[in-house]
């Protein structure tokens, strides 16, 4: 699991024992949090911690008179923000915790720019992965891949899929879902970032956006508005790999897909799963040959073999995950 480490060096102790347990209720585990009231407290830790950022307010930035901060540094501001440093970082003090969080982990992945504006110093690495079969087997496959490329990078995975049965694979609950943050991508001035670091959780070693509760949600995503989240997530988000899973060709489909680095088209034995698998390929074809560059054909079994216990495991630490690793790392001829 990617975990940002965040240190916050503030005198006031009753502030601080506040963020401490707004994030023992929350079980928040993509944050780690340090709390320092004392700056030579916080000089001793912070060399062997190795924090991400350091939040603190200006009264204890005078005190480190000048020493080396590991992190960026971001400034808590008590009152009206004054333009007196203006290459600084900073995030109002006393404000939801939730937001507080959410814009600290946006400034960290991302670098300054004009007029305050947060562009990242990397775009992502797309891939896709779609079943023109509805293999049973496309979610474990992409969760599994996600697991395995999380072991040594920052890695989202999206689920666009119509009751994909995300929910009980994982057992995991979300009050928001990518319908949310598609809602919030429709109003004007609505902050991507803010939107996706508010929506996002954490599952084994990779980062998701839960997938939509209400399979309506998903039929009133517009082609134009499927292209703004993909480039947004690719462009902004500031992760490594970002994993598109999809549940249905829509409108516009083959026009998005030379974005993405890689594509994963799933099939399974038999004639007529030969047939669908040809239709498809048939139809990028006539959308333009760029379609096809990144296109991986896999041919899966009809049915993956689940023993007792978690499935993911199993893909993991199975055949699948071998095969999967075979993809991404070579030794294996692709084909289906």
């Amino acid at each position: 699991m990617v975990q940002v480490k965040i240190a916050f060096l503030d005198e006031e102790e009753a502030y601080l024992e506040q963020l401490k347990g707004y994030l023992v209720r929350k079980t928040e585990q993509f944050f780690q949090v340090w709390t320092f009231s004392e700056v030579e407290t916080f000089c001793q830790v912070q060399m062997q911690a190795g924090f991400d950022a350091v939040v603190l307010t200006a009264a204890c930035d005078q005190k480190l008179e000048g020493r080396p901060v590991v992190g960026k540094k971001i400034l808590l501001c008590e009152g009206a923000w004054k333009e007196e440093a203006p290459e600084c970082l900073y995030v109002q003090k006393y404000q939801s915790a939730e937001k507080l969080l959410c814009q600290i982990s946006a400034m960290l992945w991302q670098e300054k720019g004009e007029e305050k504006a947060y562009v990242p110093d990397h775009a992502a690495e797309l891939i896709g992965i779609y079943s023109p079969v509805h293999h049973e087997g496309q979610m474990l496959f992409s969760m599994t891949m996600a697991q395995i490329l999380g072991e040594e990078q920052k890695v989202l995975y999206v689920n666009l899929m119509e009751h994909s049965g995300f929910y009980g694979l994982t057992g995991v609950e979300a009050p928001e879902d990518i319908g949310d943050l598609i809602y919030g991508m429709m109003q004007t001035g609505h902050d991507f970032l803010t939107g996706l670091h508010k929506v996002r959780q954490s599952y084994r070693n990779f980062d998701y956006i839960p997938p939509a509760v209400n399979p309506e949600h998903m039929s009133e995503i517009s082609m134009a508005l499927y292209e703004q989240l993909l480039m947004a997530l690719k462009n902004r988000s500031g992760y490594d790999i970002v994993m598109v899973d999809f549940g249905m060709v829509f409108l516009g489909f083959a026009a998005l897909l030379p974005v993405f680095s890689d594509f994963y088209c799933l099939g399974k034995a038999g004639l007529i799963n030969r047939f669908r698998m040809e239709e498809f390929l048939d139809y990028l074809g006539k959308e333009g040959g760029h379609t096809m560059e990144h296109m991986n054909r896999l041919l899966l079994p009809e049915e993956m073999p689940f023993e007792a216990g978690n499935p993911l495991d199993h893909g993991l630490y199975g055949s699948l995950g071998d095969v999967i690793r075979s993809c991404l790392y070579g030794g294996m001829q692709i084909g289906g």
